[in-house]
C-alpha cells in the first residue's frame, strides 16, 4: 500500500467505454485506478504499481488476457495477485473454466453491474489481504523453524566438539593405562602375563567400540549423510574404514588417530593405503581432499 491507503487496481481493457465506466463506480478516495490498453502493457503496469486487484478483459490486441494472466502469475513479484476476468463474450461455462484453470481468481460479465463490480473487487481485495497475511505466518513460521534448527545445530556442534576432546582425552588416558599394565610383564609369572595380554587386548576392544559409539551418535547428528553419501562412491567400504574416514575428514593427525584407534603407525599406514586403493585415489592429499569434500 503507498501513504495514501488507496487501493490499487489496474483496470485493462482495449474499449475506453469500459475503463471510463469503471471509473465512473470506483470512489477515488478509496481506490487509485491504473490503466493498461492490452495484455503486455497490463504486466509492466502491474509490475510497476503492484496492484492490489487486476480487472482484466479477455480479447485485447497485442496480447490477450489469457496470455497476459500466463505470464504474470509467473512473474514471482506479482503472481500471487487477484485477478478478475472481464468479457461480454468469452461467457460459456468452458471459457470460465479456461480463465481459472488459467490463473484468474474471478469472473466478471459485461456490461457491468455497479453493485456486482464493487462487490468483486472488495472480494479480491480482501483474499489479497489473506495472502499476504498467510505469507507473512509462512515467513514466520519458516524463520522459527530455521531458527530452532540453527540453535540444534549449535546444541549438535559444542556436543560433537565436547565429544572429539573427551574421545581423545580418554583414549590418550587408556593409552597410559594399557603402557602401565605391559610394564608388569617383567614382574609377573609367564602364566600371568598371558592373562594381562588378553587383559590389554579386551580392553583395547570393548574401550574402542565405547569411545567411538558415542563419537558416531554426536558426528551423525552435524554429518547426517556422509556414511551415505560415503559409501555411494564405494559400497564395500568397511566399518573400520568408515571410521578412519571420520577421523580424516576431522583434520586429525595420525598420531591422534593411532591413539584412538590403537593402531600402530605402520597399520595406520596401511590402512589407509587400502582406503585409497577402494577410493581410486592416488596421494594422501588425494584422500584428504577427497573425504574432506563429502557431506
Amino acid at each position: 500500500m503507498e501513504n495514501t491507503q488507496k487501493f490499487k487496481i489496474l483496470v485493462v481493457d482495449d474499449e475506453p467505454e469500459n475503463i471510463k465506466t469503471i471509473f465512473s463506480l470506483l470512489n477515488c478516495e478509496i481506490y487509485r485506478v491504473f490503466i493498461a490498453y492490452n495484455g503486455k502493457v497490463a504486466i509492466e503496469q502491474a509490475q510497476k504499481h503492484l496492484p492490489d486487484a487486476i480487472i482484466m478483459d479477455w480479447e485485447m490486441p497485442v496480447m490477450n488476457g489469457m496470455q497476459a494472466i500466463g505470464i504474470i502469475r509467473n512473474t514471482e513479484e506479482i503472481k500471487n495477485t487477484p485477478i478478475i476476468v472481464a468479457t461480454g463474450k468469452m461467457t460459456s461455462v468452458e471459457n470460465l473454466r479456461i480463465a481459472l484453470e488459467t490463473g484468474a481468481n474471478d469472473y466478471i460479465r459485461k456490461p457491468f453491474d455497479p453493485i456486482e463490480i464493487e462487490a468483486r473487487i472488495k472480494s479480491m481485495i480482501r483474499l489479497r489481504e489473506v495472502q499476504e497475511k498467510t505469507l507473512l505466518l509462512e515467513k514466520e513460521i519458516m524463520e522459527h523453524k530455521f531458527n530452532a534448527m540453527k540453535r540444534e545445530m549449535d546444541i549438535n556442534l559444542q556436543a560433537f566438539a565436547a565429544s572429539k576432546m573427551r574421545l581423545i582425552y580418554l583414549s590418550k588416558k587408556n593409552e597410559e593405562l594399557i603402557k602401565d599394565l605391559e610394564n608388569f610383564h617383567a614382574f609377573i609369572s609367564e602364566q600371568n602375563r598371558t592373562s594381562i595380554s588378553n587383559m590389554i587386548s579386551e580392553l583395547k576392544t570393548n574401550i574402542n567400540s565405547y569411545n567411538w559409539k558415542e563419537f558416531e551418535y554426536h558426528f551423525e547428528k552435524v554429518h547426517p549423510n556422509f556414511f551415505a553419501n560415503l559409501k555411494k562412491y564405494s559400497p564395500e567400504i568397511s566399518a573400520n574404514e568408515l571410521e578412519l574416514c571420520v577421523f580424516i575428514k576431522l583434520n586429525m593427525t595420525n598420531k591422534e588417530i593411532t591413539s584412538v584407534t590403537f593402531k600402530s603407525s605402520e597399520a595406520l599406514k596401511k590402512a589407509k593405503q587400502r582406503l585409497k586403493s577402494k577410493l581410486g585415489l592416488n596421494t594422501e592429499e588425494d584422500l584428504f581432499n577427497f573425504i574432506s569434500n563429502i557431506e
